[in-house]
């Protein structure tokens, strides 16, 4: 009988999953998705190769979970930053900074599975967790008057990669962010 490194078995599993996950995020953030094989998720949660597919049945599951699990975590992050500001310009650049963030330590959702190929339920698990981390971009958007919000929430996503993409180049972060900012803000006319 296997040894379970856990109370109960279930806990076992939970943790086991939690490992596999986080060493598939750490491989997808520092690599790249063409990195997330099963064999070397299994050596960076020093499991064997078996147990990664115990919990998910193809690479495409484990990116497609690790994903998830990015904008998961973008979307609380963003979230918490716009319950705490008071205004609507607060909230839209709340929503700039969280998310400007995120991707800046390589957990931008969008970046994380361009140009892979995943499976058709993944995508459409995709386009739904999209919308999700979308969705408080709009409302901000609608809160300062800003017509065709859904054009310009692309328009804004797409700075906010770019500026990522910036910083990893090796300019300051303080600069890009500021810079992003007032971008954005000039744009719509709230400086």
């Amino acid at each position: 009988m296997p040894r379970i490194e856990a109370a109960t078995v279930a806990e076992h599993h939970a943790m086991r999953r939690s490992a596999i996950l986080q060493a598939a995020m750490t491989l997808l953030t520092n690599d790249g998705a063409a990195a997330v094989t099963p064999a070397s998720v299994a050596g960076v949660a020093g499991l064997a190769r078996s147990s990664v597919y115990q919990y998910y049945p193809s690479t495409g599951a484990l990116i497609g979970a690790s994903v998830e699990e990015t904008f998961h975590r973008s979307l609380a992050a963003v979230e918490a930053a716009m319950r705490r500001a008071r205004t609507p310009r607060g909230r839209l650049t709340s929503y700039v900074d969280a998310s400007l963030e995120a991707a800046m330590a390589g957990h931008e959702p969008t970046m994380a599975y361009a140009g892979v190929e995943l499976p058709p339920e993944c995508q459409v698990r995709l386009a739904e967790l999209h919308a999700a981390l979308t969705r408080p971009l709009l409302d901000a958007l609608h809160e300062n008057g800003v017509r065709d919000a859904s054009g310009v929430a692309e328009l804004i996503r797409g700075v906010i990669v770019a500026g990522a993409r910036q910083v990893r180049e090796g300019e300051s972060a303080a600069v890009v962010r500021g810079r992003v900012r007032r971008f954005v803000l000039a744009s719509l006319g709230l400086r």
